[in-house]
């Protein structure tokens, strides 16, 4: 079903030869992408190797062995025997080099256009500072620390203080409530938690201190709290388990001999929803983390020292993380924004991009659908000429927004548009720099042997949706969930250990350029074809008067399953279905014309900007939900319809 589509952009010799990953395949004699592509699958320790030392990744003990698989693809240990913390080389390494150490590293926006800035020494000294506190209120190494935290620079410095000083990060997304937190906290048996009295969004003050409070009635294992001024406004203090940031940071040295953490060792556990029952605890590693993330950083973003690095998303999820890390892999700048984006209006974005004059920025398909319906007179009056690489990834994109996402630049700037997830840190699929692009396009990436295959496992023909997988191990890839072996190899490795089954539906066309359909739990077959809502919901975002949309699959008694459209309009326009049911038959096919379409205020949505279509599913066949804790937007939810009877 998939549509055919012209290259419309390709690289410039310029563009090309100044890349990490040109110079790399120059290091290393590679003629053209496709060879590093088959050469990395086939070698796999070669490439991991020579990436270290064209990034110059330091271990505070060399590995004698890049990966050891002989426990198959579920369980490779890397870099064995080495020894690596990964703030040291995102850190440490920048701040006591000369060179680098007066560098800015990390810039923050408050909503109301506050401003605050750190240098790698400045941001170190804070560092250190925290890790000598978490020491001082009985945190050891090996400890889970949670992080329940806005976007303002004290989630950085707890992030880099918790993995100094050898302990487990637990990021929990801010916009949790009381459950959710207490879940997460109970599983993890954390033994400290680090907040902020509240925050700013969308003008309005949000008591995150509050809702911790309720959280830590039921989560027995926490000793400490340390809560961050944010608004200045009169926490609840329980005496001699809080604590206020400002009043132990004072009292803490600003030195700190980073862990020497081994390459194997813990330090996160990143909670990631489960269709029912309870969240799982993805657990990650340093060495894995540090390589991984420097790799995505450098190959993928092509992020350079003189850039300046944004992306629209949260700490509580890895997308918070991984763009944090890919700046710092190479000492450049990473800017945080507090806020709504569209607060105090559409174009907050725009003035942000602007001011800081941001090179490489990212953003969900859903954040730029609501900048292209609301803040196109905003565009104009911006100055975006700073931008050299445009960030897209998680949900499947709609060709229109992607093609207007292109002309931020009058098509300078590729869109690096990638699929991964917390599961590997990191993309499995992206678009890359140094090749050519299709409208929505993904693509492969090196030492991941991505393929498409059917249920059974069989490799699909171009041009045929399938599921991804890959084949080769991943330095990043979980070491499996918190206290859940085996919960692990159900999720991941249904068809056998030799494939991972990463849970998203892909095509590659003729031409070898890949394209995201959607999660495979949302696939709907119609009349024995299956289709992932994504390329769907690209046909229905093209009418002129759909905002966004959201398709899934109900029971049917002749097709199997037909297809139900939630739309969200755009502003003044209104919803013609027999109009909108034509669009959809006329592009794809009578198959794929909906059988109900309605009209609703807002899809349900996780804070990373994912439509959860599982959700809407559930609520609209009146079926128990699964796990709702990651949503930000639970009203939109509630307000779905339910249907009461299956029409045939």
């Amino acid at each position: 079903m998939t549509r055919t589509r012209k290259v419309v952009w390709e690289p410039t010799l310029e563009q090309r030869g100044k890349s990490n990953l040109w110079r790399f395949m120059e290091q290393e004699q590679i003629p053209d992408y496709e060879t590093l592509l088959r050469r990395s699958e086939e070698d796999v320790s070669w490439f991991w190797d020579a990436f270290i030392r064209f990034a110059g990744i330091e271990f505070a003990r060399p590995y004698r062995r890049i990966v050891d698989g002989s426990k198959g693809l579920p369980w490779p240990e890397w870099f064995v025997d080495g020894k690596i913390n990964l703030v040291h080389n995102f850190l440490d390494k920048w701040a006591e080099d000369d060179r680098t150490a007066k560098r800015p590293a990390l810039l923050w926006e408050g909503e109301a256009e506050e401003e605050r800035r750190f240098t790698f020494a400045e941001l170190q000294r804070e560092v250190n500072r925290f890790a000598n506190t978490l020491n001082s209120l009985g945190v050891a190494r090996g400890d889970r620390v949670a992080i329940y935290m806005p976007m303002i620079p004290e989630t950085v410095i707890s992030l880099y203080g918790i993995y100094k000083a050898g302990a487990v990060a637990v990021p929990l997304f801010s916009g949790f409530g009381p459950e959710a937190v207490a879940v997460r906290l109970r599983d993890v048996e954390a033994k400290a938690v680090v907040t902020a009295d509240g925050f700013y969004r969308g003008g309005q003050q949000v008591l995150l201190k509050h809702v911790l409070d309720k959280a830590l009635d039921s989560s027995p294992s926490v000793k400490s709290v340390l809560v961050a001024e944010r608004l200045g406004e009169k926490a609840l203090l329980v005496p001699g388990r809080d604590w206020l940031w400002s009043d132990r940071m004072a009292q803490a040295s600003d030195q700190y001999e980073t862990v020497e953490t081994d390459a194997e060792e813990p330090c996160m556990v990143s909670y990631s929803s489960g269709t029912t029952g309870s969240p799982k605890g993805i657990v990650h590693v340093h060495g894995g983390i540090a390589v991984k993330t420097a790799e995505v950083g450098m190959f993928i973003y092509d992020t350079q020292p003189d850039d300046i690095f944004t992306m629209v998303t949260d700490f509580g999820w890895m997308m918070g993380q991984l763009p944090l890390f890919s700046a710092h892999s190479v000492a450049a700048p990473f800017l945080i924004y507090e806020g709504s984006p569209m607060h105090p209006h559409p174009g907050r974005l725009y003035e942000i991009i602007d001011k800081y004059k941001v090179s490489v920025f990212g953003a969900p398909a859903t954040a730029l659908r609501l900048l292209k319906t609301y803040a196109e007179a905003f565009r104009g009056k911006a100055d975006l000429s700073s931008l050299r690489i445009l960030g897209h990834t998680g949900e499947p994109i709609d060709e229109e927004t992607w093609s207007w996402y292109l002309s931020w630049t009058n098509g300078r700037a590729p869109i690096i548009n990638g699929s991964g997830g917390t599961e590997v840190f990191a993309e499995i699929l992206s678009s890359v720099c140094v090749a050519p692009q299709k409208a929505t396009c993904l693509g492969a990436t090196p030492a991941v042997g991505a393929k498409v295959v059917d249920e059974l496992g069989n490799p699909v023909p171009a041009g045929k949706s399938g599921y991804l997988v890959f084949t080769v191990p991943q330095p990043a890839q979980t070491r499996g969930f918190w206290k859940n072996r085996q919960r692990y190899l159900d999720t991941y490795f249904p068809l056998g250990e030799q494939m991972w089954w990463q849970g998203d539906m892909v095509t590659v066309d003729e031409d070898g350029f890949w394209f995201h359909l959607g999660r495979a739990d949302d696939v709907i077959k119609v009349s024995g074809r299956r289709t992932g809502p994504g390329e769907l919901e690209d046909v229905v975002n093209q009418h002129p008067g759909v905002l966004e949309a959201a398709a899934i699959g109900v029971p049917h008694s002749v097709k199997g399953e037909a297809i139900v459209l939630f739309v969200v309009m755009k502003p003044g326009a209104s919803l013609d279905a027999s109009a909108l049911k034509g669009h959809v038959s006329s592009t794809l096919g009578k198959p794929y014309e909906p059988v109900e379409i309605y009209a609703v205020s807002d899809l349900p949505k996780t804070r990373t900007q994912k439509i959860m279509r599982r959700l809407i599913k559930q609520r609209f066949l009146g079926e128990k939900l699964g796990d709702t804790s990651s949503l930000m937007n639970p009203a939109a939810l509630e307000s779905l319809p339910v249907r009461t009877k299956i029409d045939s």
